[in-house]
């Protein structure tokens, strides 16, 4: 049941984003607040997802992102940047932070197999 609520809540959370970026970009008149509100608000629809799957350690790793690129896009808005400046620093910025958080790293494959050398010896007849 979880699973089937969490894959009727993509369309929808989809469709809020878009709502939630026409409504940023309308109201600050700047295409960039919109569209970084846009990814910010689908960055919250993983929250919820995972939320509604009761994983709430991995709700709370998806978390980083969007709360972290809202804190720098208020943060830099405020020092004066220009939208789009304000847009691409709050990106880059709240990759950092996300990326710097141990833990919300995803697992990375390893290869556990050894490679045997081959002589010049075995090469030539």
């Amino acid at each position: 049941m979880r699973w089937t609520a969490s894959l009727v809540l993509r369309p929808v959370t989809f469709v809020l984003a878009i709502v939630a970026a026409v409504i940023v970009g309308d109201r600050s008149d700047s295409f960039w607040y919109g569209l970084l509100a846009f990814f910010v608000a689908m960055g919250a629809g993983r929250v919820l997802g995972a939320l509604v799957r009761g994983r709430a350690d991995r709700a709370l790793r998806k978390a980083i992102w969007p709360a972290a690129a809202t804190g720098y896009a208020f943060l830099f808005a405020a020092l004066g940047l220009p939208p789009w400046a304000t847009f691409f620093v709050a990106w880059i910025a709240a990759s950092l932070t996300r990326s710097a958080v141990p833990g919300s790293r995803r697992g990375r494959w390893t290869v556990t197999t050894n490679v045997r050398r081959i002589d010049l010896d075995e090469l030539l007849p």
